[in-house]
């Protein structure tokens, strides 16, 4: 006669179900009970993903938005400082065509008018061309700082010959502002201080410019730009 052995489950305090068994609201397959809610697997806390565009900017250093603004703003003031020499010469040249006009003959007074009226055009004509670079150095100021290396050699080559004429106008006492020989007119102190301040300006401003797009940080800023 054989005997029948029945096996019982076994339970415990931690697993209430019974083994090889399951809820009877549960799945076979071992997945959760319906009545339990289902969590997503991604974590709620994490940051947002970061797109391809951003993954491949460039990070610009601080000694290209440096020079970024010495190229905005130095040309702006150094057009302005020439405007106030000017304003500073004409109004000797008025005083002399005046002292001229009054103890001279009417020929002496022409010829003085004539010539305040020549150093008005050559005042015009230095006054459109300081425009005119003033408005490529902000155009190549802000292809620069996007990277553009043709932009950078531009401007080292503008700053170059800046700096070139900074070093003549130290050494002359005089600017691009100065339109010829005065004669005999006694051009006053606050004049020759503009026109030092301004190829002062120009020599300083060029020479830190040309230095600070040439560092390292800039050469790995024009070299990553370039594989992008």
């Amino acid at each position: 006669m054989s005997r029948v052995h029945t096996v019982c489950p076994v339970t415990s305090p931690q697993n209430p179900w019974q083994q090889g068994g399951y809820p009877q609201s549960g799945t076979p397959s071992g997945g959760f009970p319906q009545q339990y809610p289902q969590y997503p697997r991604q974590n709620p806390f994490a940051a947002p993903p970061v797109s391809a565009h951003e993954m491949g900017a460039v990070r610009r250093p601080m000694t290209i938005e440096i020079a970024f603004w010495i190229a905005v703003v130095v040309p702006l003031l150094a057009t302005v400082l020439s405007v106030v020499s000017y304003l500073l010469l004409q109004g000797v040249v008025n005083d002399a065509i005046g002292s001229a006009g009054s103890g001279s003959t009417e020929i002496d007074a022409q010829i003085s008018s004539v010539a305040n009226g020549v150093m008005l055009f050559f005042f015009i004509v230095l006054t459109i061309i300081y425009l005119v670079l003033t408005a490529l150095w902000i155009l190549f100021g802000f292809k620069m700082r996007v990277g553009r290396n043709w932009a950078r050699i531009t401007l080292t080559v503008f700053a170059s010959v800046w700096a070139l004429s900074g070093v003549v106008g130290l050494i002359q006492g005089g600017t691009m502002t100065t339109t010829g020989s005065l004669g005999d007119l006694e051009v006053p102190g606050s004049y020759y201080a503009m026109a030092y301040a301004q190829s002062g300006l120009g020599l300083v401003a060029m020479a830190v410019f040309i230095t600070l797009v040439f560092l390292k940080p800039s050469n790995w800023f024009f070299q990553a730009a370039n594989r992008h």
